[in-house]
């Protein structure tokens, strides 16, 4: 079986990018329509967010030997990925509590921490990309990219903060 992770990796992203920057016109522009799309969104995101998760630790597990060469960088996507979750819980429970319930357009400080967890989301999406595009990660490596393995696993290590 393919993995399924690859499959959903890219909704929960594109659906943080969007609320954020629905949420930031409708603080400029006060429109409703903006601030409810903004809204539904950032539910969708955790939803697929959460199927996301779900897949990656499905296939993490099931291709563990596959990913004999790459399974450190891997487990560090995982663990990302389980903070990546619980900052977009943090970020639609607070945005439902404080500001969808009575109607009003976020603050300055709901912008802030969405901005921050739509960084940490971007990170995670290139971190995912640079293992499958540099190492094969959960892919058959043909040696056919763009640039010697070893340039992607030096910028990986610099992250992990690991040299092996």
């Amino acid at each position: 079986m393919a993995p399924l992770h690859p499959a959903f990796v890219h909704f929960p992203i594109a659906l943080v990018v969007f609320s954020f920057v629905a949420d930031l016109l409708a603080r400029i522009s006060g429109k409703l329509s903006l601030r409810a799309a903004a809204f539904w969104s950032l539910i969708a995101a955790l939803v697929f967010g959460a199927i996301t998760a779900a897949t990656g630790y499905y296939d993490m597990t099931r291709l563990r030997p596959v990913l004999a060469d790459t399974f450190r960088y891997v487990d560090f996507h995982f663990d990302v990925g389980l903070i990546v979750v619980g900052a977009v819980v943090v970020l639609t429970v607070w945005r439902w509590l404080v500001y969808a319930r009575k109607d009003r357009s976020p603050g300055f400080a709901y912008l802030i921490a969405a901005v921050l967890v739509m960084g940490l989301v971007l990170f995670q999406g290139w971190y995912g990309g640079e293992m499958v595009y540099s190492q094969g990660a959960g892919v058959a490596a043909t040696g056919k990219g763009t640039e010697p393995p070893t340039n992607g696993k030096q910028r990986l290590d610099k992250v992990t903060k690991t040299g092996d």
